[in-house]
């Protein structure tokens, strides 16, 4: 797990994710892993992989932003 680039193609997806109220825990990486996976979201299910914590977590923030459901960061 590394630093990646977060494309707004990544924020897009996870933010449907998000929207989709399927994911329990945002800050689950495996599960949106599995979900992104199930949804068809290679991208996202790629970048979940390689990226490490922080960048993941950034990404979700950003995905926040952009989903139109309020969610529960810690």
């Amino acid at each position: 797990m590394t630093r990646v680039d977060i494309t707004e193609t990544v924020v897009t997806q996870l933010a449907e994710l998000l929207d989709s109220g399927e994911l329990d825990q945002p800050t689950n990486w495996m599960g949106t892993q599995f979900l992104a996976q199930d949804f068809g979201f290679e991208e996202l299910a790629t970048f979940v992989f390689e990226a490490d914590a922080a960048t993941y977590y950034e990404a979700v923030r950003r995905a926040e932003k952009q989903a139109e459901t309020d969610i529960e960061l810690p």
